[in-house]
């Protein structure tokens, strides 16, 4: 399994999404894909296939920007490459390193996660929605994973690409606006505001890779204001 530490792009302002009109197609026949699929459902059968989108290039511009090309397709095309289908899709997705007073949120996945089961990560985490505004998503993806609410609007860091999963996240800032209690969501057994050097184990390829980024984001939060 290639464990390469993630590529960090950081940005000064949000990255623009250009949506292409060119439909993907993966690099398997639909019906392995559909027979993958039913077999994470059975054993998931929390599992939606809504609409995502696949990137199909990431462009760097000027003034610390970036600009990630995609085109719409389903959530099954990533999922399924935990059955070892390989699609070729690359997602896009959101991710956050929340946190308050110091202290980040983190959360570990449970073993019906397609993706990294029972792995420590930042919290939350999840897919870039068609339509949605990616720095809307990540606070709702806040509230429905965490039932947390953000203090201020989530502001975006950094791109990270997941060499492991073979998805592009759009990584936030967050200030939460109070503390964990108990997980609402399937997804998390478990969620925790530690200190940096606490982080439990073990944790996500993806995961370490977004410490460089907590590491900025929490000491940005001393600062004077």
């Amino acid at each position: 399994m290639k464990t390469d530490t993630p590529r960090i792009l950081w940005l000064r302002r949000p990255a623009r999404i250009a949506i292409s009109s060119t439909p993907w197609l993966p690099q398997c026949d639909p019906a392995t894909i559909d027979a993958a699929w039913s077999l994470l459902c059975e054993r998931n059968p929390r599992l939606v296939d809504g609409p995502c989108w696949h990137v199909t290039a990431v462009q760097r511009d000027g003034h610390g920007g970036a600009t990630i090309h995609v085109v719409q397709t389903t959530y099954r095309m990533g999922a399924v490459r935990s059955t070892g289908v390989t699609t070729g899709f690359h997602g896009l997705g959101v991710k956050a390193i929340a946190h308050r007073n110091g202290r980040c949120l983190v959360g570990r996945r449970a073993l019906a996660c397609a993706t990294y089961p029972g792995t420590w990560e930042f919290a939350p985490g999840g897919s870039a929605e068609p339509g949605e505004d990616p720095s809307i998503g990540i606070v709702r993806e806040l509230m429905e994973e965490c039932a947390l609410a953000a203090a201020s609007p989530a502001r975006q860091q950094a791109l990270l690409f997941d060499g492991v999963a073979g998805n592009w996240e759009i990584v936030h800032d967050i200030e939460l606006a109070g503390e964990p209690d108990a997980p609402p969501n399937w997804e998390y057994t478990d969620l925790r505001l530690i200190e940096l050097s606490n982080m439990p184990s073990p944790v996500s390829p993806c995961t370490e890779g977004m410490r460089e980024i907590a590491v900025r984001v929490t000491q940005r939060s001393h600062e004077p204001r």
